[in-house]
């Protein structure tokens, strides 16, 4: 894998941590605002679940949050991988 692919790699894989923190934090400031049965949880378009009830929203914040660090570390990886390859070129 070339150098410029894997900085691209990382940069989207850098702005997906960022969504995935992001949509953590708009469930955890949600709390316990929720009209009915309970609220849907969406990322990208694509339904994680229809129906999750008050007492299980931090948790699902929780998900967004592990998932996004989880994430970054990838990114960071893959920083660290092209900054090393660049040293080892010169």
């Amino acid at each position: 894998m070339n150098t410029v692919r894997r900085w691209i790699i990382a940069v989207i894989l850098f702005l997906f941590a960022a969504l995935l923190f992001n949509k953590g934090l708009d469930l955890r400031s949600l709390g316990t605002n929720v009209d009915g049965d309970g609220i849907g949880v969406y990322f990208f378009a694509i339904e994680i679940n229809d129906r999750v009830p008050e007492e299980r929203i931090p948790s699902y914040a929780s998900g967004f949050f592990i998932s996004s660090f989880l994430v970054f570390i990838i990114s960071s990886l893959f920083v660290w991988m092209n900054l090393n390859s660049g040293n080892k070129q010169r």
